[in-house]
């Protein structure tokens, strides 16, 4: 399943942070910057469908738009923090067009203590973040090269995605995505193929799982009444696509 986090939007000066034990996340995209820091155990990021390891004292730097996700095989007590890229503007403009050839890095014990209490805590002082975010930059610059790569359209990718997350609940068809961002429907069906790399509809039905999987664990409503909700003109259609993604029915899943 990819999701794509539209809270993730990446305003400028948007950042937020999280504390994760055993932390585990599907596929997902946005526009901001994702910087994760491992303090015990060992944690799994999976980008461009290649599987790193982030260990004890190590992070990791997730670049705008790449597909990841995360898993934990034992233990992980990992903190995360998002942040759009007007926090980091050179280091964003460093990048463009490049990708960094291994995003895992060692956090050596001075930058954990300068930056680890301005970015894991409530903090409003921009300065201060941003001069964190830098070192952190620098870090992984350091250890890790720039390769050239062909890297995703992100003012298209970020129109399309943000439409579909705005309307999977419609009726939406990609010929009606084409016409509203004025592509043609065989480049756009292409262009996502190769971007996201599934179908229009694949992606279509996973958004609306997994708001689904919302519904059937924070509100009582009825399972018929989630798939129209949903954007399903049917429920059998709702439970067909539901067990393709989730493997188990809507009810199991409820029940869980």
């Amino acid at each position: 399943m990819l999701k794509y986090e539209s809270y993730h939007f990446g305003d400028n000066n948007s950042f937020s942070f999280y504390h994760n034990i055993n932390f585990s996340f599907i596929k997902n995209i946005h526009r901001s910057f994702e910087y994760v820091f491992v303090k015990e155990g060992q944690l799994n990021l999976i980008l461009k469908n290649k599987t790193y390891t982030i260990t004890k004292n190590q992070g990791a730097l997730i670049l705008p738009y790449e597909i990841h996700s995360f898993n934990t095989d034992d233990y992980s007590d990992s903190y995360i923090c998002v942040f759009s890229p007007e926090y980091i503007k050179t280091f964003q403009n460093m990048i463009q067009g490049k990708c960094l050839e291994n995003p895992v890095f060692n956090v050596s014990p001075m930058v954990q203590d300068l930056t680890f209490n301005t970015l894991f805590n409530d903090n409003d002082d921009i300065l201060s973040i941003k001069s964190s975010l830098y070192m952190i930059s620098s870090e992984i610059i350091k250890q890790t090269k720039l390769i050239e790569c062909n890297k995703t359209d992100e003012i298209l990718i970020h129109k399309v995605l943000k439409y579909i997350q705005d309307n999977f609940t419609n009726n939406i068809s990609l010929k009606d995505i084409a016409s509203n961002l004025g592509y043609s429907y065989n480049y756009l069906s292409k262009y996502l193929n190769e971007t996201l790399g599934l179908s229009y509809v694949d992606f279509i039905n996973e958004n609306r799982i997994s708001h689904a999987l919302y519904l059937l664990k924070n509100t009582d409503s009825s399972i018929t009444d989630i798939a129209y909700i949903c954007g399903y003109s049917n429920v059998r259609s709702f439970n067909r696509n539901f067990i393709k993604i989730v493997k188990i029915t809507p009810t199991e899943y409820r029940n869980l």
